[in-house]
């Protein structure tokens, strides 16, 4: 689905198959510089990619992922300067797969400042050389270092919408896009989304001014 960022207006929709459970997606563009979309499912280890322009299949695709929760897929970020996919499947891994071929070339066990593996990574998106995680049933994020796992940012975002006024436990916090100037941060079964920015992280948006702004 393609909405417009101004008025939120649906401009191109498709459907999957009833079979799948469409899960992460994100932008990139592959080898020859195409604007593409690569989307992963939940529990079906398939994949698809589609054109960015007119949201019409490329290529599906199968995949595996942690065999002891049921190699599932859950988000999915892109890193353009190492060419290459991130990937979470619910357990406290971080896959990272070759952007032309899909392989898997390395797995990180993501832990959090207290040295304790998180579970439960969910949506992943890539910023300012980290990939930041929701953690599935919390309101937390938590920025890791792509070659340790070792989280280097963690941010509470609980007070943004409080969970006591959201309806159901399971309406969580789930979603999260990089703009050119801000963050955008969204739920499951949100009416709403929220344009933040961390004053802390100045170089997320202003690279080499992070003493100045």
């Amino acid at each position: 689905r393609r909405i417009n960022p101004s008025t939120f207006h649906v401009e191109l929709s498709i459907d999957l198959d009833d079979k799948y459970f469409g899960e992460g997606s994100t932008f990139y563009r592959d080898g020859n510089g195409n604007r593409r979309l690569i989307e992963i499912t939940w529990r079906e280890q398939t994949g698809f990619i589609y054109d960015a322009v007119t949201l019409q299949k490329l290529m599906q695709f199968e995949y595996t992922t942690t065999p002891s929760e049921g190699n599932e897929g859950w988000g999915i970020t892109y890193d353009a300067s190492k060419e290459e996919f991130i990937v979470s499947d619910g357990s406290q891994y971080l896959y990272f797969w070759d952007r032309d071929t899909l392989a898997v070339k390395r797995r990180v066990t993501v832990t959090r400042f207290h040295g304790g593996e998180q579970l439960r990574l969910n949506e992943l998106e890539f910023m300012g050389g980290l990939v930041c995680c929701n953690i599935w049933y919390s309101d937390e994020i938590i920025c890791v270092d792509p070659m340790t796992g070792q989280s280097v940012r963690e941010y509470d975002m609980s007070s943004l919408w409080p969970a006591d006024q959201r309806g159901s436990r399971s309406n969580v916090m789930n979603g999260i896009a990089l703009g050119k100037d801000h963050v955008l941060l969204t739920g499951k079964r949100w009416d709403r989304m929220y344009k933040v920015d961390f004053p802390d992280w100045p170089s997320l948006f202003y690279p080499g001014d992070e003493k100045t702004r």
